[in-house]
């Protein structure tokens, strides 16, 4: 394919701006500064026909941290000049109405589709943007509930992109069977988040941590597993096998002295390992070191994070056992999670519908997961991809453009799904390298 390249006269009048969730002023960027394709060189006046027809697309965001800030470069100064899209960001939405009054924005802002990171009342927005004659491609999964009714509901402006739950599941089940010990005897602390208020992931990785113990040791709960799994209260997983489970749910910035309960509960040494589905490897540090001194006891810790120099120091400290701070910790490969929402998006804005749409008929989506890093060197060659500065992005315009249907017309949900599956930390190594 010709590779397609803005003309000088195209950027300059190419604005790219922010638009808040409350209807704020703009702030501009000007595309003529937008980063060229990796290993590509821009020529004026050339031009890619595929990519000839322009979008204008708002991005919802619901949080502003590092993640954001790698998701609108990518967006902006990668995927903005190649694919002839102009975005639109909003400052943090918190809840349906902030939406809501950005899609309003969008709308009067001339805008052809919302790619929205905010997955609450899904159907009820994707009603709005229909009336708006708008696209609505929402960062979820159809196993929530609340969104069954939006996939099978035969809304044509509709799409979905999100993280296998399950799959992210897994990789800490896989981790804790790798590096339990043979009886159990040490302990285990799960951390299950806002498991109890429904976030998806959260609720995965807490289900998966108590089945991999169950499955470990064939264990049998006193309990349910699903009802400790999304206990608003800390609560012992009693078993037949006298091994210490805890689960112990919220966060720091949901539930009042968290912290303080999180540290008396490793204080007791009943727990060895503490699995956190939430990220908190930054603020559980110092206690899980203190706690080790104290009880001379290894504590190994497993838990999400964002590739970020915290991380980087927590694996680099090493605790009076010769270990790191955090044994396991999960990697996002943001542009891979863009991307999928971007290639649903164009495939509904250039007609193509039909490669979007799941084997029965309804909406489909596209699921990615997240990586494990266990060491340091890992970490980081991992920190050197999906950088804001761009350069070596995990997904590029090649893997893009096989996911668009305007190239492959009789492209398909699962053949997108393959393309998404192929790219592993593996696979990106062996393209970027180092």
């Amino acid at each position: 394919m010709k590779k397609r390249i803005w003309s000088l006269a195209l950027a300059g009048i190419m604005v790219l701006s922010a638009t808040a969730c409350s209807g704020g002023s703009d702030t501009g960027t000007s595309a003529e500064t937008s980063q060229t394709a990796q290993g590509e060189t821009a020529q004026e006046g050339e031009t890619d026909s595929a990519y000839s027809e322009s979008f204008k697309i708002g991005i919802a965001e619901v949080q502003a941290n590092d993640e954001s800030i790698q998701r609108r470069a990518y967006f902006e100064d990668y995927i903005a000049p190649h694919y002839n899209c102009e975005f639109i960001f909003s400052e943090q939405c918190n809840g349906t109405e902030d939406i809501l009054t950005f899609i309003e924005n969008c709308a009067d802002a001339g805008c052809d589709a919302v790619i929205s990171y905010g997955n609450e009342d899904i159907e009820q927005l994707t009603q709005v943007c229909q009336e708006y004659g708008m696209m609505y491609v929402v960062n979820t999964v159809r196993i929530n509930p609340k969104t069954e009714v939006a996939f099978s509901g035969g809304y044509e402006n509709f799409a979905a992109f999100g993280s296998d739950q399950t799959a992210i599941g897994q990789v800490f089940g896989d981790w804790l069977k790798e590096n339990a010990s043979a009886d159990g005897s040490e302990g285990f602390l799960i951390c299950s988040g806002l498991a109890y208020s429904g976030n998806l992931q959260q609720t995965e990785i807490t289900q998966s941590c108590l089945t991999a113990l169950q499955e470990l040791y064939g264990l049998t709960y006193e309990s349910d597993l699903n009802s400790m799994v999304i206990s608003s209260s800390p609560i012992e997983a009693a078993n037949d096998k006298g091994i210490n489970i805890y689960v112990y749910p919220g966060n720091p910035n949901k539930v009042e002295g968290y912290l303080q309960g999180l540290t008396a509960a490793l204080q007791t040494g009943k727990y060895g390992v503490m699995l956190q589905s939430v990220q908190l490897y930054d603020q559980t540090g110092v206690v899980v070191q203190e706690t080790e001194e104290a009880l001379n006891k290894d504590i190994k810790v497993a838990g999400m994070a964002t590739v970020s120099e915290s991380l980087k120091t927590a694996f680099a400290t090493k605790d009076q056992f010769g270990n790191p701070t955090v044994n396991m910790a999960t990697a996002k490969p943001v542009s891979l999670l863009c991307a999928s929402g971007f290639a649903q998006t164009y495939n509904l804005l250039t007609g193509h519908r039909d490669a979007t749409l799941a084997e029965n008929g309804d909406a489909g989506e596209l699921n990615t997961t997240l990586w494990p890093i266990t060491d340091l060197e890992t970490l980081d060659i991992i920190s050197q991809w999906d950088t804001p500065e761009g350069g070596k992005w995990i997904v590029d315009y090649d893997i893009v453009d096989s996911m668009l249907a305007v190239n492959n017309p009789e492209l398909t949900n699962a053949d997108m799904q393959a393309i998404v599956d192929s790219v592993t930390y593996e696979s990106t190594l062996e393209r970027l390298g180092e």
